[in-house]
């Protein structure tokens, strides 16, 4: 996940194309009862510096929050912005966007607008974000005569060989949730407070023009996945948990999917010492010199540093930070290769374009982060880290199964969003329930009533989820385009070295559904991914 400040949003939403047709303008709402544009505020580039400084403020402070544990005080950042994130100067912007007659110049405004839209929201709930943070950041799970971080539990529990043990790890951190919930109950409800006053239906028809996506149409997707790979999931992830944790798949639950993911049979396979040479020479074998962007790779191992990867950009292309914790192990390299493909990509911008740099949706950006975390499942590539006979195959089928479940889980996701804020919403226990519901559905066993507890922190601000889904299809799609120009192994030619770089260089222009249509397909598809997937588990 790339992480940006305030609502953690908004990613880039792609590369340019200079012999493309101009994007179509993106619609807007009106701001009901905004009075008239204050002038002062109406000076887009005045504007502009302003967000662009106080972006790098709040990413600073999310940069020390997530690598040392820092307490962290965003609300007090907005202090002296009001008018920045007033309803005027979203009118004003909006207004700046209807004359625009140039359509690149628009869909750059439509991305501030909505950056502003979504900070004003942000400058709302930052005491409430800001109490969640801390709480995760200095929270403890008392666990076998010891105290457990509570963001180090995941990593315990993928340590932790003994089912029962598991269970009980992760039903001790109920008293976490229980202080959590209420927390991320009330940042909700400000949420949709907010959207109501800047003119929105719903929070639905905010998030859909954030995720630059039909979201109806997207749940019908997600239920075609869901209903699409029931029979074939069912069986490969019986047939996984069974050899790798020894239980029967309704006997598992949620504790043991950290556990899953270790896969402990080839962890040997991929030493921490290992992990950044490894992802350095791929990158050289395409032409790329690490060394020569301007990443900034923090791999201190620090008591309270969040264990997992994360891209934090700072400022594009200039600083761009990559926070990992090396532990080794499968997990652990996934999630390096994600990071690092957000950090590339970022670190290769080379649009002047400040909205193009930072803003908009995420889809495209995540697709380029899935594309080198999709190397760790890739036949071809396994056998050049040494991987071989047997246990290549088996992990293969291991890695395709675990990629099922992601991929089942964020269909379920962007179900239960659609239950939460769709024409007929949900709240409450009915809520808890159908995440219950839902989730159990996508995962094949039962989650249990601590697992049903987690679902507002497993909640994703305006829909994500949505790119993350999106961006599977479109990373599949982007792979099997690069196999035909390049080869299956298209990762040694510096040809496609360049390709990826002139895809990153324009940063957030084109939709994710533009990009697929420049591969030469119709749109966005989930076809090549499930093909792919099938064939991996046979």
């Amino acid at each position: 996940m790339r992480v940006r400040a305030a609502l953690l949003l908004a990613c880039l939403t792609g590369c340019a194309h200079t012999e493309a047709a101009p994007p179509p303008p993106r619609p807007m709402q009106s701001v009901p009862d905004a009075g008239p544009a204050v002038e002062p505020r109406a000076d887009l580039d005045a504007l502009r510096a302003e967000a662009k400084k106080l972006l790098e403020t709040q990413s600073e402070l999310y940069w020390k929050n997530w690598t040392t544990g820092a307490p962290i005080d965003v609300a007090a950042t907005y202090q002296g912005h009001d008018a920045l994130f007033s309803l005027h100067t979203i009118a004003a912007v909006q207004a700046a966007e209807a004359k625009e007659p140039d359509l690149v110049k628009r869909r750059a405004l439509t991305d501030f607008e909505l950056y502003l839209a979504g900070e004003h929201i942000a400058s709302a709930v930052a005491p409430l974000s800001d109490q969640v943070s801390n709480i995760e950041g200095a929270a403890t799970v008392s666990f076998d005569g010891a105290e457990v971080p509570y963001r180090n539990i995941e990593p315990t529990l993928a340590n932790e060989p003994d089912h029962a043990r598991r269970v009980a790890l992760q039903d001790a951190a109920a008293p976490v949730l229980a202080r959590l919930t209420p927390l991320l109950a009330q940042k909700q409800a400000e949420s949709e407070k907010q959207v109501r006053a800047l003119g929105y239906p719903s929070y639905e028809a905010l998030a859909a023009r954030m995720r630059d996506a039909d979201l109806d149409a997207l749940a019908k997707q997600a239920e075609a996945v869901l209903s699409g790979t029931e029979a074939l999931y069912t069986k490969a992830m019986a047939d996984a948990v069974h050899r790798e944790l020894s239980l029967d798949l309704k006997d598992m639950r949620r504790a043991d999917i950290p556990r899953f993911f270790h896969s402990s049979a080839v962890q040997s396979a991929f030493p921490a010492d290992q992990m950044m040479p490894r992802f350095t020479q791929l990158l050289a074998e395409m032409g790329i010199d690490l060394a020569k962007l301007k990443i900034t790779i923090d791999a201190r191992d620090l008591p309270h540093k969040n264990p997992r990867a994360v891209c934090f950009p700072i400022v594009v292309p200039t600083d761009v930070r990559l926070s990992i914790k090396p532990a080794g192990g499968v997990d652990d390299y996934a999630q390096l290769y994600h990071e690092g493909g957000h950090a590339l990509h970022f670190a290769s911008t080379t649009t002047p374009v400040w909205e193009f740099q930072q803003l908009g949706n995420a889809t495209v950006t995540e697709s380029y982060a899935f594309l080198f975390e999709d190397r760790l499942e890739d036949p071809a590539y396994l056998a050049e880290l040494g991987m071989t006979g047997e246990l290549l195959k088996g992990y293969v089928r291991s890695a395709a199964v675990k990629k099922l479940y992601m991929l089942r889980r964020y269909a379920a996701k962007v179900l239960f969003e659609e239950a939460w804020h769709g024409p007929n919403p949900l709240h409450g226990d009915a809520l808890k329930a159908k995440y219950r519901e839902l989730l159990t559905r996508a995962y094949g066993f039962p989650l249990t009533d601590v697992d049903a507890d987690r679902y507002l922190v497993d909640h994703d601000d305006f829909f994500y989820s949505a790119d993350y889904l999106r961006a599977w299809f479109l990373a599949a799609q982007l792979d099997a385009d690069l196999a035909k120009k390049f080869g299956a192994t298209w990762w040694h030619s510096p040809k496609a070295g360049e390709t990826l770089r002139a895809l990153w260089a324009s940063g957030n222009q084109l939709t994710a559904e533009e990009v697929a249509q420049q591969l030469g397909d119709a749109g966005l598809d989930e076809k090549p991914l499930l093909a792919r997937l099938q064939q991996r588990l046979q």
